[in-house]
């Protein structure tokens, strides 16, 4: 087997990060504040997507059959659709 050095030097920054999360996440009041911070993170980032989903997206309505102007602007081209789009605001 030969020795590869990225893999050892890769190795050895995985061991060392794992040792210093060791030793920090030792004392209560850390392993505390670590909990909360990843708590609020994911609280934010559930946040941010849940507003992303409930906003009025339109490429969800986009091409519907039933919309026949719609599918037909989806059907020409993205040019086309800029040009609608355009239009219909004026």
């Amino acid at each position: 087997m030969k020795f590869k050095p990225k893999t050892a030097i890769m190795s050895g920054v995985a061991a060392s990060v794992a040792g210093a999360a060791t030793f920090y996440l030792k004392d209560r009041s850390n392993r505390i504040k670590v909990k909360e911070t990843l708590t609020d993170f994911s609280t934010k980032v559930k946040d941010r997507t849940t507003k992303f989903r409930n906003s009025n997206v339109p490429i969800e309505k986009a091409g519907e059959p039933k919309d026949m102007e719609d599918s037909k602007m989806v059907s020409e081209g993205a040019q086309t659709s800029v040009d609608y789009y355009n239009k219909t605001q004026q």
